[in-house]
């Protein structure tokens, strides 16, 4: 839990960008938005006047509710009494009130629309996100010592790689090491039907198989129900090992992805490798306030293009290629901004993002870097992972 002056200090923020779209209030139940700005992951509405404190209507559980949030609360026994609860608590029933679109099942739309017949429905979404995307002091804070965690499990990695041990079983051992140290596994992605876990170790070919997931790395995973990360092939010396992994704790996460290998990596694998690392600095150098993230994008693509013997196999190859290089992460996983093609959100001090330039090469295998860093001014980006960045040897 934040300050209470952090949370007041979100709270007016958002009541800001209410009065300027003209929207008299926000009901929002997506959990990463509701913890936002409560400081509680219990299950409640959250009503966001455009003046006032907010209200929070609690299903359950209370009590946790009133031990964890700064925040006054009332029981919520229905959706039904929602308009009720308002006008008791003080608050006008809202001509207009703004709703997640981008998360909300269409049957609770369908559900709000009758229980506020006399009031217009907005969608609030992408203000929220883009309001969320900069992260103050505190937030920035907690995403270091995340980083920090990395390094650690970095570190132990190498003590525990072997060859003959399945990828499952080096990221399960990982895993349970980053819970000694204090992650916690419940990640948070927004978009729908975005299954994810602890993250990826792909060794060797495996690291090239594509999916369904939007990423440059996917790996064959454990089965066909589950196509995404670690599998039960055995990792052999020579083989590229990627430690692709979010760290949580207390809700925030980070993304990192350093390389490891048994023995020696091959010329090429090397080669992409290092380009990687530059083109992650060219990224970190370029993400000053006041940019637009697609002119970043293209920038950085631009110079893969011209000056790498890969440009075929930067972020994916042929149909598979992402046309992404980093996304914003905090409470959840895939948040803005995003470093991609065409994107037309502007750089701010605060915004925390994932570079991840990676290469992929089908039937040898991926390699790349990944660090999660912070918008603040001028000089460009910095690191708040500090892993070390040359390659792993075991």
């Amino acid at each position: 839990m934040f300050s209470k002056s952090e949370y007041e200090r979100r709270l007016k923020g958002f009541q800001a960008i209410l009065a300027q779209q003209e929207i008299d209030g926000a009901l929002l139940v997506q959990r990463a938005d509701t913890l936002y700005f409560t400081g509680t992951a219990q299950n409640l509405h959250l009503y966001i006047p455009q003046t006032g404190n907010p209200l929070l209507l609690v299903y359950r559980n209370m009590e946790r509710v009133l031990a964890e949030s700064p925040w006054e609360a009332f029981p919520l026994t229905g959706m039904s009494k929602l308009p009720e609860l308002i006008s008791e608590h003080g608050h006008p029933l809202p001509k207009v009130m703004g709703l997640e679109y981008d998360v909300l099942p269409v049957a609770n739309y369908l559900r709000y629309e009758k229980i506020f017949s006399q009031t217009r429905l907005v969608d609030i979404s992408y203000p929220l996100r883009l309001f969320r995307a900069v992260k103050s002091a505190e937030e920035i804070a907690r995403l270091e010592e995340n980083g920090r965690v990395y390094a650690q499990l970095l570190a132990y990695a190498s003590t525990v790689l072997r060859s003959g041990m399945t990828e499952i079983e080096l990221e399960g051992l990982l895993e349970a090491k980053a819970r000694m140290l204090g992650h916690e596994t419940m990640l948070r992605t927004r978009a729908f039907g975005f299954e994810f876990h602890f993250g990826g170790v792909v060794a060797g070919p495996q690291g090239a198989i594509s999916g369904y997931f939007d990423g440059p790395v996917t790996g064959l995973g454990a089965s066909y129900a589950h196509p995404l990360g670690p599998s039960h092939t055995p990792i052999q010396a020579g083989d590229m090992v990627m430690m692709d992994l979010v760290i949580a704790q207390e809700g925030y996460q980070v993304d990192a992805t350093r390389m490891l290998v048994i023995g020696e990596p091959s010329q090429k694998m090397a080669e992409a490798y290092q380009l990687s690392c530059e083109i992650q600095e060219r990224a970190r150098l370029a993400l000053i306030p006041g940019r637009k993230t697609g002119d970043v994008y293209a920038e950085l693509v631009d110079w893969v293009e011209r000056e790498t013997p890969y440009a075929g196999n930067f972020m994916g190859y042929g149909q598979n290629r992402v046309r992404f290089i980093g996304h914003g992460v905090g409470l959840e996983l895939d948040e803005l901004p995003t470093i991609s093609k065409g994107a037309q959100e502007i750089l701010a001090p605060g915004m925390t993002i994932a570079v991840e330039p990676k290469f992929i090469f089908p039937g040898e295998g991926a390699v790349g870097v990944e660090d999660t860093l912070v918008i603040e001014g001028e000089k460009g980006a910095r690191f708040l992972t500090h892993a070390p960045k040359s390659i792993l040897r075991v």
